[in-house]
């Protein structure tokens, strides 16, 4: 008999538990507005907001009101809209080539710091039979994230969020694709070198070359080639007195 009483007693306890439960997630439903639907109704609203969570438009964090009258102070011709639409050129331009496989969509001198970045990225899609298509670009806020100048360098980042329709495809197969518009974030950093003999970063990892020979540059007061001997004052100064994106990426 004292085996059933303790059986019964476990019995009891565990319908208890089951009951507090049920008790805690009726009272969780109801204080979220599932109160009276069935579970079939539950299921579809969860689905139904993982869906709009996809399609809201990612929100953007940054200080432009403070650093743009520091900017402006630094560089007084600077335009906020104007360089919002930079931000844009530059990154379509950049999931273009990336998209087609061809760093010649980044042929502009705008693109001579990331370049070879791009480059490397597009040659490993190649190597492994990949390709990443970014359909129908809309652009939605953009943000200035920071703000620094220090030797010689002005690097300003700006946020933005944008949507695309996305999909990976592998040997011609689509391995990813969404129904619906992917909303993302990305952040672009610039560069503005304005003192070269303060300039303290080695321009060769950027993949600045020579016009002429195609040998690395090393130094924003390299004059000429250290390979071939031609000048290399157009190369230098392309990089002076002007905003060039060195990097971007996705801020998930």
């Amino acid at each position: 008999m004292a085996f059933v009483y303790g059986l019964l007693g476990v019995i009891a306890g565990f319908l208890v538990i089951l009951l507090l439960l049920y008790l805690f997630v009726r009272s969780i439903l109801n204080k979220t507005g599932f109160r009276g639907k069935s579970l079939s109704n539950i299921y579809n609203e969860i689905k139904k907001s993982e869906k709009a969570e996809k399609l809201r438009n990612k929100q953007v964090s940054g200080m432009t009101k403070v650093l743009l009258p520091v900017i402006m102070k630094d560089f007084p011709d600077f335009n906020e809209k104007e360089f919002y639409m930079l931000t844009e050129t530059s990154i379509r331009s950049i999931l273009t080539a990336i998209e087609k496989k061809d760093d010649s969509y980044l042929k502009s001198d705008d693109y001579s710091l990331i370049r070879k970045k791009i480059g490397l990225q597009i040659t490993d899609l190649i190597d492994n039979n990949i390709t990443y298509r970014y359909d129908d670009i809309i652009f939605h806020r953009h943000a200035i994230k920071s703000y620094r100048k220090e030797k010689g360098i002005a690097t300003l980042v700006i946020s933005s969020s944008l949507e695309y329709f996305y999909e990976v495809v592998n040997d011609s197969q689509i391995i990813y694709k969404d129904d619906y518009k992917k909303q993302t974030r990305y952040q672009t950093t610039f560069i503005y070198v304005y003192d070269v003999k303060k300039a303290g970063f080695d321009i060769g990892i950027l993949g600045i070359n020579c016009p002429n020979c195609g040998s690395p540059v090393n130094s924003l007061e390299q004059k000429s080639c250290s390979y071939c001997k031609s000048g290399l004052n157009i190369q230098v100064a392309n990089l002076l007195k002007c905003w060039k994106i060195i990097e971007y990426k996705e801020d998930y």
